[in-house]
């Protein structure tokens, strides 16, 4: 039996990892709450480019999973993309299908330049291999840094994060 939509939203996973770690521990306690959504955008876990490889590589993996059992229960899902540095700018694009939609977090990569640096070189190399018709972007997405992709076609669909929002409401 399906259970009916009842939200017209999506389900996101930008909070700290240990606020989801439930869901990879014991999937199936959320599946009847993911279905009331139009559907998921994969789990964001970490990936610190001063994170173990092996850490970082397991972290894309659960994401991935997680992705494709809610695909075989019938949950629309966005795969989220996190990559930490050069090492896993390609392995992040593993599983996902090219042409579609993708999300990514931008909250917390653009202050610092190092930071930054890794983030765009990264972005520029997923946008390559997957080549995605909509980006979902948590956090910013202005047009110094993704207007070139906005140019070639590619759809940016921007959120604020939390913590933007939360300032806003404070400056109105």
């Amino acid at each position: 039996m399906s259970l009916p939509q009842i939200f017209d939203q999506w389900i996101h996973f930008y909070e700290d990892d240990y606020l989801f770690e439930c869901v990879w521990g014991s999937p199936n306690d959320y599946l009847d709450s993911f279905k009331k959504f139009n559907g998921v955008i994969l789990p964001d876990f970490s990936l610190y480019r001063d994170m173990p490889f092996n850490m970082q590589i397991s972290n894309i993996y659960r994401s991935r999973a997680i992705g494709n059992w809610l695909q075989k229960n019938n949950v629309n899902i966005i795969p989220n993309i996190r990559y930490g540095d050069e090492r896993t700018y390609k392995i992040c694009c593993d599983g996902v299908e090219q042409g579609g939609t993708i999300a990514i977090g931008s909250h917390g990569n653009m202050k610092c330049s190092t930071d930054r640096k890794f983030f765009l070189e990264g972005l520029a190399v997923i946008v390559e291999i997957i080549q995605p018709s909509v980006i979902v972007v948590y956090g910013i997405a202005n047009d110094k840094y993704f207007g070139k992709y906005k140019e070639r076609g590619i759809q940016i669909v921007q959120f604020d994060s939390e913590f933007a929002s939360s300032h806003k409401k404070e400056v109105q």
